[in-house]
């Protein structure tokens, strides 16, 4: 209790407070503006935490952190347009659910979740923290390929009209991921000479373009709204509200996918997302409403998003090896501020650690009272003529891909990628499992090649190591579950001879 007081009175002092409340602010707004998240924002933010003490910089830090996939799921609800690279799980029931009417219990539910998510990545930090180093251990190459095989097979099944549409555009999305140098032998693939494709296709361009720009060339050839026309939008925050208490063991299953997800180096919230939303549409009574505006997406999708920060910090803070990109900008903060993350660090520096769990819990909560501020203004203009609102959000796709890394090229990848999502949706194949095997890909590749290399049976490392064969297990379930259901149902449905 001696070490837990001090950093809870530090955060409430009153010039740490409105820090907190100003990387909230930013942490909101940047995640409401497609194409800049929380790895951009704080990137931005650490020199101007060079004269800060520690204290104040990492409140700022987490701050932004925290709660930049709330203010991204409130585009993805409402336009269709994920705020950062995790949101783009939100998108795939919430839009559905705004255009049915429903923004306001999506936007309820997703606010929920983002409290009572920040409020468990706190305490997992807090209880799993002295035990990270044999968990983390589990966790290899062979575990990282399969992990990413079970994200995008499973969206695959649940995100087009088919299972082998979705495979193929999944497959698609692996292949353009390939571009670029190879992970382990440096060598250029798929560049056609041009220094731009060195680097690869970057994943926000092609979500903005597939998911965001698709979405708005449809919107202006149909010349509707967001919102159907005649249907106004309905629903409440308390239903939003009640569907999570009602829906409590899935919250409580996805805490602990995204906790798992999110321990695992390099995955982070885009991974532990799609593998959430996954999870749920295999153990759910109805799963044929998931994908078409069922508030359990929301739930499950956005639940891992703010579940998974626990399991981000926890290998960043123990071992010094980033959970995610952000992690990565803020392990650069760590050592700019002369702290070491490691084994020693809850023994050295446990005010931190402390005041970290505390600005991520106090965080999350301010953050959606805010968001939702907003929201009541961007619900109107779900009803704008998409005369008027498909250019905007076209420029806002244009721009937001330009300020990631300032590549005119990237407006051109995000205009085809617009294109090709428009005929993609046209013709039953959703751009979803695409963009999912662009972000995957790199995570499965070097997995694949790294786990090859230091295997000597080859391929049998897939199914020697005990987690790698359980999610081995859980794709073959997913591939394969549709036809043995099917198979099932039809013999009950013939009649017994005689």
């Amino acid at each position: 209790m001696d070490q837990l007081l001090p950093p809870l009175f530090a955060i409430f002092q009153w010039q740490n407070f409105l820090l907190m409340i100003l990387g909230t602010f930013i942490g909101v707004v940047v995640g409401v503006l497609p194409g800049i998240g929380a790895t951009q924002a704080m990137a931005l933010m650490i020199p101007l935490t060079w004269k800060m003490d520690i204290t104040p910089a990492f409140i700022l830090l987490i701050s932004i952190y925290a709660t930049s996939k709330f203010g991204g799921s409130l585009t993805a609800i409402l336009f269709n347009i994920p705020g950062d690279n995790p949101n783009a799980v939100t998108l795939i029931d919430g839009f559905p659910m705004a255009q049915n009417g429903q923004a306001k219990t999506a936007i309820g539910a997703s606010a929920t979740v983002s409290i009572l998510g920040g409020l468990f990545s706190a305490v997992s930090l807090l209880v799993f923290m002295p035990v990270m180093y044999q968990i983390i251990l589990l966790f290899g190459p062979a575990e990282f390929f399969m992990l990413a095989l079970f994200g995008l097979s499973a969206i695959a099944a649940v995100s087009a009209k088919t299972l082998v549409k979705g495979l193929m555009a999944g497959g698609i999305g692996i292949l353009i991921a390939t571009i670029g140098y190879h992970p382990l032998v440096g060598q250029a693939r798929y560049t056609f000479g041009t220094m731009y494709l060195e680097e690869g296709i970057h994943m926000v361009p092609v979500i903005l373009g597939a998911l965001a720009m698709s979405e708005a060339l449809i919107l202006w050839m149909e010349g509707s709204s967001i919102v159907s026309e005649g249907v106004p939008l309905s629903g409440s925050y308390k239903q939003g509200i009640i569907a999570v208490f009602k829906n409590m063991p899935l919250f409580i299953r996805s805490c602990l996918i995204a906790w798992v997800v999110g321990v695992a180096p390099g995955a982070g919230s885009s991974v532990s997302g799609f593998v959430s939303y996954a999870s749920a549409t295999k153990t759910c009574k109805n799963p044929e409403t998931f994908g078409k505006g069922d508030v359990r997406g929301v739930i499950a999708g956005d639940t891992a998003l703010h579940a998974c920060a626990g399991g981000d910090l926890l290998p960043t803070l123990t071992m010094g090896i980033p959970g995610s990109n952000a992690m990565a900008i803020l392990l650069g903060a760590f050592v700019l501020h002369g702290v070491t993350p490691g084994p020693q660090i809850i023994r050295l520096r446990a005010d931190l650690i402390y005041l970290i769990i505390f600005t991520l819990f106090f965080a999350h909560c301010i953050s959606v009272f805010m968001a939702v501020g907003f929201s009541n203004f961007m619900e109107k203009l779900t009803k704008t003529r998409a005369e008027l609102i498909s250019p905007i959000i076209v420029v806002f796709c244009l721009v937001g891909s330009y300020i990631m890394r300032e590549y005119w090229q990237d407006m051109l990848v995000t205009t085809f990628f617009g294109i090709l999502g428009y005929y993609m949706r046209k013709h039953g194949y959703h751009p979803i499992p695409l963009v999912l095997g662009i972000i995957l890909g790199p995570i499965a590749e070097f997995g694949l090649f790294e786990a090859l290399s230091i295997s000597d049976n080859g391929p049998l490392i897939f199914i020697t190591r005990i987690p790698s064969l359980i999610i081995l297990l859980c794709i073959l379930a997913v591939v394969f579950w549709p036809y043995i259901e099917r198979l099932y149902l039809r013999k009950k449905a013939v009649p017994p001879a005689g």
